[in-house]
């Protein structure tokens, strides 16, 4: 009975990835990363079709083709490091990476199916747990670095944000657990949550990859001038300080919801270095927040209004937010509140 069930779930499995793959390469508009994600998704759908087949008796009757077919899920160990560093570093894959990537993983397969010692197989199984858990650790890095980037340069990051990845590594984690425990024991119970887990975990990157937008080129983070001479921080302090303060008053940043680090420091007469050096470490602030500062101080004034009934999404707009999502986030991180909780308490204190 749990094997008929381990089954079923895997079907639907091989089902839902086969499906996630076709739209991504039959029918959404393409781009490298999503045609990347297309041809991963299809991958999985076909090892997972091929797990199918360990259940069938005469395969798991017999150990050396068990253990060949078990050693073939390897490959897809580099998989989700393809899929991290195209999303983090676009076009960072090549052949040669590629080849770098899954050469040991191959290798070792082929080896264990010409000598079918235990060892080679131990070996195989510990080396992927080592690579996984190394590439894991790394990618979190490097998605903590590329978000600091973003907060330094956008002000607004819809879509471009990869906080989800967090997400999708904390999964990731224990389906790497159990897929080491099952390398090693057939449990119909604890393949089944592998399967399930598996799906989810992919289900979310396949989700955010739709709407996300890959920084290629990464041109707009550009410096629009040469470094110039430096001026004493004061002076630079004051300069920028005045400057600012007269964009605030304007509703310069309420006017441009797609403003980067790189346009300010144009509209200053300065370079993108200076200006962020300036903002983290005069100011204490990202790029980011400190525009968006401005922008919720636009709102908590129309939430004032005793004549503001304006929805979220008119608010969002009119404060010079570029998404409700991000208005309503950076709202509650100041106030601990929601915009309609706030404009209550104001009505409150009237």
């Amino acid at each position: 009975m749990l094997r008929e069930v381990t089954v079923l779930i895997q079907g639907i499995a091989a089902g839902l990835f086969g499906l996630t793959a076709a739209l991504y390469l039959c029918v959404f508009k393409k781009n490298r990363l999503r045609v990347i994600t297309g041809i991963i998704l299809a991958v999985y759908a076909a090892y997972i079709v091929k797990d199918i087949v360990y259940l069938l008796p005469y395969v798991a009757a017999d150990s050396y083709i068990y253990r060949v077919l078990l050693s073939v899920d390897n490959w897809a160990v580099p998989l989700y490091v393809v899929y991290a560093f195209e999303v983090i570093s676009p076009g960072c894959i090549t052949a040669l990476r590629l080849l770098f990537l899954f050469f040991p993983f191959v290798g070792m397969t082929i080896l264990y199916a010409i000598w079918p010692y235990e060892w080679i197989f131990s070996l195989q199984t510990l080396f992927a747990l080592v690579f996984s858990a190394a590439c894991l650790c790394l990618v979190l890095r490097m998605t903590v670095k590329y978000r600091r980037r973003l907060l330094d340069n956008c002000s607004n990051i819809t879509h471009m944000d990869i906080r989800w990845m967090w997400v999708s590594i904390a999964l990731f984690l224990p389906n790497l657990v159990l897929w080491t425990f099952l390398s090693v024991r057939l449990d119909y119970v604890l393949d089944a949550v592998y399967y399930i887990s598996l799906s989810v975990s992919w289900g979310i990157v396949a989700y955010n990859t739709y709407y996300f937008v890959p920084q290629t080129g990464q041109d707009h983070w550009a410096d629009p001038l040469p470094s110039q001479p430096e001026l004493p921080s004061t002076v630079v302090s004051y300069n920028f300080a005045r400057k600012l303060s007269e964009l605030a008053s304007n509703g310069y940043f309420i006017r441009s919801p797609r403003l980067t680090l790189s346009e300010l420091a144009a509209e200053l007469g300065t370079n993108r270095t200076t200006l962020s050096n300036y903002l983290n470490q005069e100011v204490g602030t990202t790029f980011y927040d400190y525009i968006n500062s401005h922008r919720i101080s636009e709102a908590e004034r129309l939430l004032s209004e005793s004549s503001g009934h304006w929805s979220v999404e008119q608010l969002a707009e009119m404060s010079g937010f570029n998404s409700v999502s991000t208005f309503r986030r950076a709202f509650s991180k100041k106030h601990g509140m929601s915009p309609q909780q706030y404009r209550e308490r104001m009505l409150r204190r009237r």
